[in-house]
C-alpha cells in the first residue's frame, strides 16, 4: 500500500505553494504560513516541541520562541519546501514511522488549508487510503473524545465503530461517515466535517 501520509504531504506542499503564505486555515488564528512553520516544527525540531510543552521552564521557552520565530521567518518557497522534504534525520524519512505519526497530521492539516478556502470541493479518497485513517481514528478516538459529556458512537460503515466520551448525561450521539470526516469531527473540525448525526 502507498504511503498515504507521503501523498498527504505531497498534496499539502503544492496546495501551500498554490494559496500563498497569508491564507486562511481551519486552524483558528492560523494563516497557511502558521501551518508551514508548525509542519517545519514538529517535523525537524523536536526541541522547539519539547520548550512549547514545558513553557514554564523559562530558558526553554524562550529557546522555543526564537527557533519558531526563525522559522517564521524563511522564505516562503524554502518554508514549503521543508514542509515536502523533512530533514534527513527526521523520523518521518522511515516509511513506517512516517505512516503511524504522519498519516492523520497530514491529512488533517491538508484539509484545514483545503476546506478553508470558498471554492473547496469534497475529495473522494481510495478504499486503502480511508483504512489507513480509520486506523488512525481507532488509536486516537477515546482520548479526542475524553471532553464529552456524551457518549459518543463513531460508526464507519464497513470499517468499524468506536466508542468514546465520558457518558455522564445518559445521552448518546451516533456519527455516521466515511473514515476521513469522522477523523475531522474528532479532531474538532465540526463544521466542515460531512456527518451524519442521531441522538438516541
Amino acid at each position: 500500500m502507498t504511503n498515504f501520509a507521503n501523498v498527504e504531504r505531497r498534496h499539502l506542499a503544492a496546495l501551500l505553494r498554490r494559496l500563498g503564505p497569508d491564507a486562511p486555515t481551519l486552524c483558528e488564528g492560523w494563516t497557511t504560513r502558521d501551518l508551514a512553520v508548525h509542519l517545519v516544527l514538529r517535523d525537524g525540531r523536536p526541541d522547539v516541541l519539547a520548550g512549547r510543552a514545558l513553557s514554564r521552564v523559562p530558558v526553554l521557552r524562550d529557546r522555543a520562541r526564537r527557533a519558531e520565530e526563525a522559522v517564521a521567518r524563511q522564505p516562503w518557497e524554502e518554508l514549503v519546501r521543508k514542509v515536502e522534504h523533512p530533514p534527513l534525520y527526521s523520523p518521518a524519512r522511515l516509511g513506517p514511522l512516517d505512516k503511524r505519526m504522519n498519516t492523520v497530521e497530514f491529512f488533517v492539516h491538508h484539509e484545514d488549508a483545503r476546506r478553508a478556502q470558498p471554492e473547496w470541493h469534497d475529495r473522494p479518497l481510495l478504499h486503502d487510503e480511508e483504512q489507513a485513517l480509520w486506523q488512525g481514528l481507532s488509536l486516537v478516538a477515546k482520548v479526542m473524545l475524553k471532553d464529552e459529556e456524551d457518549t459518543v458512537v463513531l460508526i464507519a460503515p464497513s470499517y468499524g465503530a468506536v466508542r468514546g466520551g465520558r457518558g455522564r448525561t445518559g445521552t448518546v450521539r451516533v456519527l455516521r461517515a466515511v473514515p476521513s470526516e469522522l477523523l475531522l469531527w474528532a479532531f474538532g473540525r465540526r463544521g466542515q466535517a460531512r456527518v451524519e448525526e442521531t441522538v438516541e
